[in-house]
């Protein structure tokens, strides 16, 4: 009987078999079906893991965040046909009615995804509850030009030492009944969490020290750190319009690159040709404005700061935990016996100091000394001997002068202060087509002793409200426009709109500035004083207006001016770190009226009558 066995040679020159299972043949298949479901069920089971329903996203980590903005598509740069209606209707210039009809051109932030940070990673700041002073070494009574010595003592909120400096402590002494008060004289910082603070008693009476804790070490490090992380840390907006009924609105910032990130996945991105360029390379400025969809760079208006937007900006740089370090400035306590020093003696404080006359090229104030003290609401220089003034004086001093301050509100303070205090003949101009009194600019005469006086905010960056481009000049093309000479007497201040920038970029403004004013004394008849306004307190610790940015910024500003010649700083920041008016953007009138002080002090050389 023949078999049913058939063989065949297969490709591969192996034999092959039909009819019998439990030949090669079904073995193989029984492999190849196994492979098969294996790959199946992976593939399955990839597609429930990274394929299904749930709405839970998985980490995926994105660039850093430097200044990356995304396009909001979907938000408006052209008005609605209802803001076209609403402004065609209105007897108001196009930009009164903008705010109620269209929101301007908001960019989106790639935020970095970063995982949070742990309890053993979170440095312990120092507690303004736990931590302490002392006053050392205490008498019963003390003597006017005697030292006072206090001992601080850093702790945490466990109440453990502190081995590090870096706090930011503003000692200072008060007498409230006489409206006296003292910054220190000198704050020495260990580095292991002890400092010791330095006064020279002044006055007599009871009087009490108090040490307040502005920043903790590590709250400074967290600012500076962001700062560097975050240079940008405020927004702002233009808005174009072609003066009918076409309204854009678009960011602006001091770097082109606020708007370009190549590495950010989706980034709609902004070409060179995109970008409106409102630099002037000549005053160290720099401004960037995204192009308008429709309308041209021409077509720039008006400039604002956008706050709102600007904190997000911030709080989207900040890594989770990392803010916990922050705290509020707070007052340590005096765990001494002693809790205020009795100053009998009846000697005069001009014994304290031998101080030359007001000159410039001085020092903001002396090594180991504070720029000066309250006694009954007026400053006492410690630096020079500084004179009241009466207004014979005043007008006399300034005749025949031309008084130009170009900075921000608190210089403005200035302006206004002398505007309203010299007298019946200074009266306040009003310029054709001027913007905001806030902004300027503004001017002032008294054509009867030939005094004029001129106001105007500095150019960009600016955090206010709408303000006219045709407002904002440039300060170094204004100091280049001045005459020159002995008449021409100019004052800056520049530093609250800038606590957002960075260091480099602020002190290469003043670079500029410095320059223009070597240009200014080499013209007219006779040396043009300067001034530089410094920085006052502000009781601020955010992000965006800390106190210690803006100490960060006077101390640049006074090592770039520290070796000008005919240049005179007025020492604010110690007029405001005391004042029982406590610390605010905008000083009161009695401190205005002793930095004013010290200005006509440099300013005028005749004896008081």
């Amino acid at each position: 009987m023949a078999s049913n066995k058939t063989s065949n040679n297969n490709l591969n020159g192996s034999k092959t078999y039909a009819g019998n299972t439990a030949s090669p043949i079904g073995k193989a298949c029984r492999r190849s079906w196994l492979l098969w479901a294996i790959l199946i069920n992976g593939l399955v089971l990839y597609t429930l893991l990274y394929c299904g329903t749930s709405n839970e996203q998985w980490y995926q980590p994105q660039p850093a965040l430097s200044t990356n903005f995304t396009r909001n598509v979907s938000s408006t740069r052209v008005l609605s046909s209802n803001a076209t209606q609403v402004l065609n209707a209105s007897s108001k210039p196009i930009t009164d009615v903008l705010l109620s009809t269209s929101k301007p051109y908001v960019p989106k932030l790639n935020a970095t995804v970063l995982p949070s940070t742990s309890a053993a990673q979170v440095p312990n700041p120092t507690s303004t509850s736990n931590s302490f002073f002392y006053i050392r070494n205490p008498k019963a009574s003390y003597t006017v030009c005697d030292q006072l010595e206090l001992y601080i003592a850093s702790r945490d909120a466990k109440n453990k030492r502190k081995t590090r400096g870096g706090d930011h402590m503003w000692p200072f002494l008060r007498t409230a009944s006489l409206y006296a008060s003292a910054p220190a004289d000198e704050l020495i910082d260990h580095g292991n969490g002890t400092y010791t603070a330095r006064f020279t008693l002044h006055w007599t009476g009871e009087i009490e020290p108090l040490v307040r804790l502005s920043f903790s070490a590590e709250h400074a490090d967290f600012l500076r750190n962001i700062r560097e992380r975050a240079p940008m840390r405020f927004a702002y907006d233009a808005l174009f319009t072609d003066g009918n009924t076409t309204v854009e609105i678009t960011p602006c910032h001091i770097e082109r690159d606020v708007f370009v990130d190549k590495r950010a996945a989706g980034l709609s991105l902004s070409s060179k040709s995109e970008v409106c360029d409102f630099s002037n390379r000549t005053a160290g400025t720099t401004w960037y404005c995204l192009k308008p969809k429709t309308l041209t760079c021409s077509n720039f208006t008006q400039h604002r700061g956008n706050m709102k937007r600007g904190g997000e900006y911030v709080k989207a740089r900040i890594r989770p935990g990392e803010s916990s370090v922050v705290g509020r400035p707070g007052t340590l306590k005096n765990t001494g016996k002693l809790k205020k020093v009795t100053v009998i003696s009846n000697v005069s404080d001009a014994t304290c100091l031998d101080l030359p006359t007001c000159t410039f090229g001085l020092p903001p104030k002396q090594p180991n000394h504070a720029a000066g003290f309250y006694f009954k609401d007026s400053w006492r220089s410690k630096l020079c001997r500084a004179r009241e003034f009466h207004l014979p004086d005043t007008l006399k001093c300034l005749s025949n002068k031309s008084l130009y301050f170009y900075g921000d509100s608190t210089l403005r303070q200035w302006f206004e202060y002398l505007a309203t205090n010299l007298g019946q003949t200074m009266k306040e101009e009003a310029i054709p087509g001027a913007g905001h009194p806030k902004v300027g600019p503004r001017r002032a005469r008294d054509t009867q002793h030939n005094i004029t006086m001129f106001f105007r905010l500095h150019e960009y960056p600016i955090r206010s409200g709408w303000v006219n481009v045709t407002d904002i000049k440039f300060t170094v093309s204004e100091i280049d426009d001045l005459e020159g000479g002995a008449n021409t007497v100019v004052a800056f201040t520049l530093w609250a709109h800038f606590t957002p920038t960075n260091l480099t970029y602020y002190r290469s403004r003043l670079e500029h500035i410095r320059d223009a004013l070597v240009r200014l004394q080499k013209r007219g008849t006779g040396t043009s004083p300067v001034f530089f306004k410094s920085a006052n307190t502000r009781n601020s610790v955010s992000t965006g207006t800390s106190d210690l940015y803006a100490y960060d910024l006077d101390q640049t500003m006074r090592a770039v001016f520290a070796d000008v010649p005919d240049v005179a700083i007025i020492d604010v920041w110690d007029m405001t770190l005391s004042h029982r008016s406590g610390y605010r953007i905008h000083p009161v009138k009695d401190v205005i009226r002793e930095e004013v002080k010290m200005y006509l002090n440099f300013l005028c050389k005749t004896p008081s009558v």
